[in-house]
């Protein structure tokens, strides 16, 4: 297991339960009644949600191209499909299914074609997972691509790939919409995937550098701009800021929505090579070149999957159909609080039935 993915993906998947909590007060949900606003959640939220979706998929490219490349395990086409339609899409149907009929079922409107697709295109926060089917796709056909290259015609192997990163941030920067199972979003995604799986291979003697040369100014670089962008992204988009006195500055009225998005790509592009750059950083400085993660960090990291599959069943139950917030709520405390009490009995019965599951034969096919 490579050291550096033991770390990111549950530091990822931890920061994305995060802010699944603090989607009340983002606006990414229609908050509970009774909920006020919370100018401190909604600027926390959206300073996590800058880079997190979009570095899952980087890691997917990251660790697609350490198997590919350096391990050499590239399976046939048709074999590659099978299993990332094992891996991905039986599990968002098969979890889908459940989180449709807790939460979305209703007998009196109900539509098996309706049903149907909305499962298939991934219910909820099960839709990356089609999505992540796509990307998978692409990548081994850009992965044999390049492949042939090397062997071929080696001298355009690094200008293609190159090219390559620059053409998909292109297509990141559209917009694609009517498309079923992802792959409307698909387009957006591809490019992160892709830069993971091409900063693993230009970036070995970088790698090793960490262990002789501190990167401190280039992280601080990195976070800074990362907020920067996120802020600016924010100003452009909201005639509205929590927690300030604000009106937008007319250079800041009125930007295309090319621009905005290129203000999406600078924060996200900055955020995941800021954790990136952060952790390679750090391994560097204090672990050994063949040093393994310890137990606990492997199984963290094994547990990821189930831990994003089954968490929003918990989050949505404890959100929209318990209580809790209307007993938060009813003191000033407790609003604060809520959130976190949220998180804690999310993760922990996620963690669990995620532990019990990969006991089982099935739950290691599913979650495995």
């Amino acid at each position: 297991m490579l050291y550096e993915i033991s770390i990111i993906r549950p530091l990822i998947i931890f920061l994305l339960v995060v802010y699944h909590t603090l989607c009340v007060f983002t606006g990414g949900w229609v908050p509970p009644e009774g909920v006020p606003e919370n100018s401190l959640y909604w600027w926390l939220g959206h300073l996590i949600s800058g880079f997190r979706i979009e570095t899952i998929a980087f890691v997917g490219g990251y660790v697609f191209c350490f198997q590919s490349v350096e391990l050499g395990k590239r399976k046939n086409f048709p074999a590659f499909v099978w299993k990332k339609f094992k891996r991905l899409i039986i599990p968002c149907f098969v979890f889908g299914i459940v989180y449709f009929l807790l939460y979305r079922f209703n007998p009196q409107h109900f539509s098996w074609n309706v049903a149907f697709w909305r499962v298939a295109n991934g219910i909820g926060h099960l839709w990356f997972l089609p999505m992540l089917f796509w990307c998978f796709l692409a990548s081994w056909l850009i992965d044999r691509l390049l492949k042939w290259l090397s062997e071929r015609h080696p001298s355009y192997y690094q200008l293609v790939g190159w090219l390559l990163l620059v053409a998909l941030a292109g297509v990141s920067l559209l917009r694609v919409t009517g498309l079923k199972m992802g792959l409307s979003r698909a387009p957006y995604f591809i490019f992160y995937f892709y830069l993971g799986y091409w900063l693993r291979v230009v970036g070995a003697r970088w790698r090793e550098g960490c262990r002789t040369v501190s990167h401190g100014w280039l992280i601080a670089i990195l976070w800074i701009a990362y907020f920067v962008f996120v802020v600016l992204h924010q100003q452009v988009t909201h005639n509205y800021l929590p927690g300030c006195d604000f009106r937008c500055p007319r250079p800041l009225q009125g930007w295309s929505q090319l621009a905005i998005r290129l203000l999406s790509l600078g924060h996200t592009l900055c955020g995941i090579l800021a954790v990136y750059v952060s952790v390679m950083c750090w391994l560097g400085r204090h672990k050994a070149a063949d040093a393994q993660p310890s137990p606990a960090l492997k199984e963290c990291s094994r547990l990821c999957y189930g831990v994003y599959v089954l968490h929003m069943f918990f989050m949505q139950y404890l959100y929209f159909y318990s209580p809790l917030p209307q007993w938060c709520c009813a003191s000033g405390a407790g609003v604060w609080l809520m959130p976190w009490l949220v998180l804690a009995l999310t993760l922990v019965p996620s963690v669990l039935v995620t532990w019990l599951l990969l006991k089982t034969r099935f739950g290691r096919m599913l979650i495995g």
